[in-house]
């Protein structure tokens, strides 16, 4: 606060010397350059007032001998220098063009300040019109005047050197005078704070200036004892909660610091107990968490994240990544938060139902396979009944491939569900590919009355281009299949803050408000006789919800009954 109180005046010093030094010689050269015009006007005067008629040699002769440092140049009516005490006036141009002459002849007098053209000098000309109509011009160099401003300078200087040193003495005095009752104030509150009372405050209570802050200080301390311990005791509360989840919790600071880990947290990592944990340590062990705190910086956005064997029990633990802003903890800024829950046995039934479904499935397949062989003998003639024959194809061609259609969808699902799949790093044109889409669903649209388009961006996904070509045909074919005669099935693609949205809307039958939260749960049918009627199997909806969450992607849907729907997806875009 000293410093600043003595900077603070010697700057305002020093701006009021520098305003006041420069307004002061500005107007002291005002005043010379007004006292210069006067004397070449009185000469000019002096030198018209001789004769009504100019004698040019006279004349100089006479300014020459009464002010030999100055210069008097006669110009004739038609700009001729008829004489000139600085110069050959033989040698000298027309001087019509001068604008101080200008200026003269049609004013009376006239003045300019420039550059000589015969002296090489700046010079201060003032010009008279005499009574047979010449011109008188008196004039002297600029350099006169300027060197009498630049030695009032020196002393002007000097002048505000001392003011400058006098302004830091005072200063310093006044600083001292305003820092020393804070200081005594300070030791008082710090004696307070180290438990000596308040009895060292009374000693400065004669000034009436700190009495009344003394007096706030005693209030300010009871008070603060009273809320020390409230936080105290919210403190040991939170601490508590902490220490009893089951979830782990770990804050850290915005350089990865770890400024807090409860009790979950180290047994998941294995840290022990009291041991202080290094946040390096604790980042190397997994590249996938240290990418997914920098992108959830990056995105300002929570990050939910999967991990296995971070620990030599191998366990599997879900962190939910979440970035922090404006909140600290015991005084420092908290940059992420890391909730950790373990998912150990999560992800075995996971895996286990997986394996199930696969099983099952392939389990069917072959026997399934087998009925298709004897629906192929059945045509081949061993049945005799033409009517028989073609009765028991029928049905028989149309259960196994609704069979064969369901067990490739449930493998669709297996695959899409495994957390072991491997992401491919192929991209795809989602523009095309819609159109290759509605390309393949075009004779079945025709067959049905439907309309189908498709239109909109380029737009490169990061999906494959076979995962993205089953997301668009369970669309857009439930759209046809939904459909009456008449109808319409559009696709659009847009891009927007750097994903494409991919829009599908039909004018079907509509979803009604209670179906449609599970209309993307698998084997879920809205009208059942419709959808095995049409083929389906329940899982399509299902198939596309898994896709598009496997590739970073969101999937929505808007209907009215009798109005049609619209399915929004949502993937990012390929990185360049």
């Amino acid at each position: 606060m000293k410093k600043r109180i003595i900077g603070a005046t010697l700057l305002t010093v020093v701006c009021a010397l520098l305003i006041s030094n420069v307004v002061g010689i500005l107007t002291f050269r005002s005043r010379e350059m007004d006292a210069a015009r006067n004397t070449l006007e009185e000469l000019l005067v002096l030198m018209d007032a001789q004769s009504a008629i100019t004698e040019p040699e006279a004349l100089s002769q006479q300014f020459h001998a009464a002010a030999p440092d100055k210069r008097l140049t006669i110009i004739d009516t038609d700009g001729t220098v008829l004489a000139d005490t600085g110069a050959d006036a033989a040698t000298l141009e027309d001087h019509n063009s001068r604008p101080e002459v200008i200026e003269a002849k049609q004013n009376g007098w006239g003045e300019a300040v420039r550059q000589s053209d015969t002296m090489g000098d700046s010079m201060f000309y003032v010009a008279k019109r005499f009574a047979d109509g010449m011109i008188g011009r008196a004039s002297m160099p600029l350099s006169s005047i300027n060197s009498l401003v630049a030695g009032s300078v020196l002393g002007v200087g000097i002048a505000s050197l001392i003011a400058l040193v006098l302004a830091l003495i005072l200063a310093r005095r006044t600083a001292n005078r305003v820092v020393v009752p804070l200081n005594s104030v300070s030791g008082a509150l710090q004696g307070v704070l180290d438990g000596k009372g308040t009895a060292e405050l009374e000693v400065y209570q004669k000034d009436d200036e700190l009495r009344p802050i003394l007096r706030n200080i005693d209030k300010l301390m009871e008070r603060l004892e009273g809320y020390i311990q409230s936080i105290t005791l919210e403190r040991d509360k939170v601490s508590l909660i902490l220490d009893c989840m089951d979830e782990g919790l770990i804050l850290l600071d915005e350089n990865g610091k770890v400024l807090s880990i409860n009790r979950a947290a180290r047994t998941l990592f294995g840290f022990p107990e009291g041991e202080q944990v290094d946040g390096a340590l604790l980042l190397t062990r997994s590249r996938r968490l240290r990418d997914a705190i920098g992108q959830c910086h990056q995105k300002g956005s929570a990050i939910l994240l999967d991990v296995d064997a971070l620990t030599e029990n191998a366990r599997s633990l879900r962190m939910f990544i979440s970035p922090v802003s404006g909140r600290q903890y015991e005084g420092q800024r908290v940059g992420t938060s890391i909730l950790i829950s373990d998912v150990t046995e999560l992800k075995k039934a996971e895996g286990i139902r997986a394996q199930f479904t696969a099983n099952v499935s392939h389990e069917l397949k072959t026997p399934l396979t087998s009925i298709k062989g004897f629906t192929d003998m059945l045509s081949s003639g061993m049945v005799a009944d033409p009517a028989d024959q073609k009765r028991f194809l029928t049905m028989i061609g149309v259960e196994v491939d609704r069979l064969i259609d369901l067990i490739n969808d449930i493998l669709k699902l297996s695959e899409l569900e495994s957390v072991a799949i491997e992401q491919s790093e192929e991209h795809s044109d989602a523009l095309e590919v819609a159109r290759e889409t509605a390309d393949l669903l075009s004779p079945a649209a025709q067959k049905a009355g439907i309309t189908l388009s498709v239109e909109g961006d380029h737009a490169t996904v990061a999906v494959p281009k076979s995962r993205l070509k089953e997301l668009l045909l369970n669309l857009m074919s439930n759209g046809v299949k939904y459909s009456e005669s008449g109808g319409s099935v559009s696709a659009r693609l847009t891009c927007r803050d750097g994903q494409v949205v991919i829009t599908v809307s039909d004018t079907g039958i509509g979803i009604p408000p209670e179906d449609q939260g599970r209309v993307f749960e698998r084997f879920y049918r809205v009208e059942k006789g419709r959808a095995r009627q049409n083929g389906g199997t329940g899982l399509g909806l299902a198939i596309v919800k898994h896709i598009t969450q496997l590739y970073g992607g969101t999937v929505g849907l808007e209907s009215q009954v009798g109005k049609g729907s619209t399915f929004t997806v949502t993937l990012p875009l390929a990185a360049d």
